[in-house]
């Protein structure tokens, strides 16, 4: 019965040391300055705006959670607070602001990107209004 004990702790230490670091491959938390971040929110925000049917562009007014993956690539997962613009969609303007009356709305995007394919997509793209 000893001789189960010296084996069963360290492979209990070891569960729980990888327990407590996370699953490789799991999401992790991301910085939203770097630039692979930002090109897939961007892209995420296109999306968004391409998929809506709202006449005015939306735009980021408050990023509050930002992780990414390792998945045969990296996904990027965003939960963001989204808010409508006064710019019109198919316009020129580059800068926008937020309409005075518009409501913040929740959105979570993920994006999958595989740079060595030249491929980034949209897998989700939920929001509530």
């Amino acid at each position: 019965m000893a001789a189960c004990w010296k084996i069963m702790v360290p492979l209990l230490a070891a569960f729980l040391a990888v327990a407590s670091a996370g699953l490789a491959g799991g999401p992790m938390d991301a910085d939203i300055n770097e630039k692979g971040v930002k090109d897939a929110l961007q892209f995420a925000v296109v999306q968004h705006n391409k998929a809506s049917n709202d006449l005015f562009v939306s735009q980021v007014h408050k990023v509050m959670k930002v992780q990414k993956q390792v998945v045969a690539g990296l996904k990027y997962i965003f939960t963001v607070q989204m808010a409508r613009t006064s710019c019109r969609k198919g316009g020129a303007e580059k800068l926008c602001s937020v309409q005075e009356d518009a409501v913040p709305y929740e959105c979570t995007f993920e994006v999958w990107s595989r740079p060595w394919l030249s491929d980034i997509q949209v897998v989700r793209n939920t929001c509530n209004k």
